[in-house]
């Protein structure tokens, strides 16, 4: 199976990462599919924002919170993160970004292990129109994973893992399995090696590497045959492998 180069948070070295222009800039560049975090504001619009807050997108000018603050508010701040060219660039609705995605895969991460987001976007995803095989839910959270796969166990989700060193093969896959997921999604660790892959996949398991910029390691990881690398510049190293 070919790896899929999927662009994080947009092509988010070039555009404001979580925005329009990002993941707008992902489909003209055709990577594989896209990659975004969602939240619920205070009045439950689902928006796209990697932080709890806005501080660090807003150029730290605007601490706010995504979950406590109602999407017009959120509207009037400048998240373009001091990147030129994108003045007065905003935090979208997840469901606008559904325009830049194309023929492509979209990976959603539920963040803050928040389960009560779970109805909210499988409904949107019905709504869409999309092909629901587009489609994969990603979360930190393994009662978020669980809490969809429940609902909708037909629907690709993975668990994502991190730190560094990562957790053991045995360990994310007892995780794995606990949770009901489709696959791990795991943080580019340097005791991630071709064992480690191939037990995971022994036992079942899709294996997908965050966050990968640098070509010499996204090489070492696709000689391993995991299935995908999320990365800043996900077309770029589409354009070096593919």
């Amino acid at each position: 199976m070919s790896v899929k180069f999927i662009s994080h948070r947009g092509e988010s070295l070039d555009a404001p990462e979580n925005t329009i222009p990002a993941f707008a800039l992902s489909l003209e560049r055709k990577s594989d599919g896209m990659e975004c975090d969602i939240y619920l504001t205070a009045d439950k619009y689902l928006v796209c924002n990697h932080d709890g807050n806005t501080f660090r997108v807003s150029g730290e000018k605007v601490d706010a919170d995504v979950n406590k603050t109602t999407f017009a508010d959120l509207q009037k701040i400048d998240v373009s993160n001091g990147k030129p060219g994108f003045v007065n660039t905003h935090i979208p609705l997840w469901k606008d970004t559904l325009a830049y995605l194309g023929d492509r895969e979209y990976y959603v991460e539920i963040k803050r292990g928040d389960v009560s987001v779970v109805p909210v976007l499988i409904e949107q995803m019905d709504e869409s129109g999309i092909p629901q095989k587009q489609f994969t839910m990603i979360s930190f959270g393994d009662e978020v994973v669980k809490a969809y796969k429940e609902a909708a166990p037909e629907r690709r989700a993975l668990l994502l893992i991190g730190g560094e060193p990562t957790v053991t093969a045995e360990e994310a896959i007892e995780r794995l399995k606990a949770c009901k997921a489709d696959g791990l999604d795991l943080r580019g660790s340097d005791n991630v090696d071709q064992e480690y892959v191939d037990k995971i996949h022994a036992a079942g398991y899709t294996l997908d590497i965050w966050t990968v910029d640098d070509p010499e390691k996204a090489k070492r990881f696709i000689d391993y045959g995991v299935e995908g690398l999320t990365s800043n510049c996900a077309a770029e190293l589409k354009n070096i492998f593919a």
